[in-house]
């Protein structure tokens, strides 16, 4: 997809791993049970990289080859980690050992059509382990459509260099037009990438449904990383859920 490749070198800078994200990362693995981790989705592979440097067995895959190539450049080091290419359909055949945890962060599921979106989540339960847990975040579609937003907050690196405007075109409630600009400031000229892509919004109780038919119990959602409790206020959705 043009828009990851076009945004790839300054993803990090953007949308770093947050602290919330890293308390809960080092939670699900002091807990004892994760062995082996899964990200789908993997982007540059930062967030996979807080469970490869102490040794787990990792594997993450993306489908933009740019997000890719720096992922593996990132945990080259890490000689328990494998970094593929792939979409969500490709799971079956990309992962072949059971995980104790598969992580599908940072909007991802929402890029396909709801049915391949439950069709994944199902391809996600064979995958994990006895009693393995799914770590899941959306945004929370039901307070979008709600309140009819169309502009995502403005993002920009803290040195100013690099701004990142995100709108919403509503095609109705099962289609969104994401509409991007990059601004890209250097030497010369700042720069302008657009870029724009459907995506496909899942609603907490579709999301509960889809879950539940996949496999998995013991569902529980939450409002951020740092596990609130969820509301129709949220802005995003967090979900952990065990299989059952």
């Amino acid at each position: 997809m043009a828009f990851y490749t076009d945004i790839s070198l300054v993803y990090d800078d953007l949308f770093p791993v947050s602290r919330e994200q890293r308390s809960l990362f080092g939670s699900l693995m002091d807990d004892g049970g994760t062995r082996s981790v899964v990200d789908c989705g993997c982007g540059t592979g930062a967030q996979l990289h807080p469970f490869a440097i102490t040794g787990l067995s990792c594997l993450g895959f993306d489908p933009d080859p740019s997000l890719v190539a720096i992922a593996r450049r990132k945990l080259a080091a890490c000689p328990k980690t494998r970094i593929e290419s792939g979409s969500f359909a490709d799971l079956s055949r990309i992962v072949s050992f059971p995980s104790d945890l598969l992580m599908c962060l940072g909007n991802s599921l929402v890029h396909v059509p709801q049915n391949e979106a439950s069709q994944f989540l199902g391809d996600a339960a064979e995958a994990l382990s006895r009693s393995g847990v799914m770590l899941l975040q959306i945004l929370n579609y039901e307070r979008l459509l709600r309140e009819g937003v169309t502009e995502l907050p403005l993002i920009r690196t803290s040195d100013g260099t690099v701004e990142f405007r995100r709108r919403y075109e509503w095609e109705g409630d099962r289609k969104v037009l994401f509409r991007t600009s990059l601004r890209l400031s250097g030497a010369e000229e700042p720069r302008i990438v657009r870029n724009e892509f459907p995506l496909y919004p899942v609603y907490p109780d579709e999301l509960w449904e889809m879950l539940v038919s996949a496999g998995f119990g013991n569902v529980h959602f939450y409002g951020d990383f740092a596990l609130t409790d969820f509301s129709p206020g949220s802005e995003a959705l967090v979900c952990l859920a065990r299989k059952a």
